[in-house]
């Protein structure tokens, strides 16, 4: 990657079949090849916790006007409003093995995800990201390049069996690192590289040990170390 344009990660479980803006209703859920359960703003649907005491619910908007999801209780009934999600994008929802969390790959466009991290309290879902803070400041430690703009995002992979930790990619733009010199000439001002880690969603550390080099933004999760003991 060095001196050229890196690639960007591609998107974490529940990638959907017929592309990220899809509108096709039965590409979601069931379409995703992933433990996850994918959302699109034009279809109704529903992502139920393991112990099935919460759900996050969305209804169908045909008009694509930013339908909000919504935190219910085993009922059905609304509990709490995720409005960051609602601005039209797809996400999906891959819920913790604990049932009180969840995490979201929130679509942003340009084949990147934002990865949200949400703990159920007092039946209000409260946004814990922590990690995804730690993951921004691991990436632009190792590439400070990437500091020049907020181009860092990440993609969950998959929670801990113990439902206290998250695999994720953390990756940018693939011109993140593209300056611009004089006669509008844009040339690599440094190099990243995508990177595998493994975060704790209630302190937000990263285990150094996780951290890996994905090559070419491709390739299945590590298996060895932290990754085995996931």
């Amino acid at each position: 990657m060095a001196g050229g344009r890196p690639a960007s990660a591609p998107a974490g479980p529940g990638v959907l079949p017929g592309g990220a803006l899809d509108s096709n209703c039965s590409h979601t859920a069931g379409g995703l090849g992933g433990p996850g359960y994918q959302f699109i703003v034009t279809c109704a649907g529903e992502a139920r916790s393991p112990n099935r005491r919460y759900s996050v619910r969305l209804k169908a908007d045909p008009k694509d006007e930013g339908a909000v999801p919504t935190l219910n209780d085993s009922a059905g009934r609304e509990l709490d409003e995720l409005r960051v999600l609602a601005d039209g994008m797809p996400f999906i929802v891959v819920w913790s093995p604990r049932s009180d969390w969840f995490f979201v790959n929130h679509y942003l466009g340009s084949d990147q995800e934002r990865l949200r991290v949400f703990q159920v309290i007092n039946r209000t879902a409260v946004e814990r990201s922590a990690i995804f803070a730690e993951a921004t400041r691991i990436m632009v430690e190792r590439y400070p390049c990437l500091a020049r703009s907020a181009t860092v995002v990440a993609s969950g992979w998959r929670w801990s069996r113990d439902g206290r930790r998250i695999a994720l990619v953390a990756y940018a733009r693939p011109d993140a690192c593209q300056v611009e010199r004089p006669r509008g000439q844009w040339v690599s001002g440094g190099r990243w590289e995508v990177l595998w880690m493994i975060g704790d969603v209630e302190t937000g550390r990263i285990d150094p040990a996780s951290v890996r080099i994905r090559k070419n933004g491709v390739g299945p999760m590590p298996k060895d170390g932290p990754y085995a003991r996931l």
